[in-house]
């Protein structure tokens, strides 16, 4: 994953509401849009923005049905951002444990 995405998935996950909708679709196989609006706070509005930006960085698929959407992860992506950010913590436990520190 390159660090233009890494940074973009990184920017999906940086908000509670967005990570609060991941959790949501974790719990389940997939989600109708309606029962993710049931389930926060927040006008549709903003709801399928922070949908929007989850899609947009690769973190959930959509696909229509009737009226609605329907909602699920997409596992490949956390996949690819978590190596990512594996590599820069196996370096920075590198760094550490040569003693000299930053």
């Amino acid at each position: 994953m390159d660090d233009t995405i890494t940074a973009s998935v990184a920017k999906a996950l940086g908000h509670p509401a967005r990570l609060h909708i991941l959790r949501l679709l974790a719990a389940q196989t997939e989600c109708r849009g309606a029962d993710v609006f049931s389930e926060l706070p927040l006008a549709q509005s903003t709801i399928s923005e922070h949908l929007r930006v989850l899609k947009d960085a690769g973190l959930v698929s959509s696909r229509p049905e009737g009226n609605t959407a329907v909602y699920c992860l997409a596992p490949g992506a956390f996949n690819d951002f978590i190596a990512s950010v594996s590599d820069l913590a196996s370096a920075a436990a590198l760094c550490a444990s040569d003693g000299k520190g930053c």
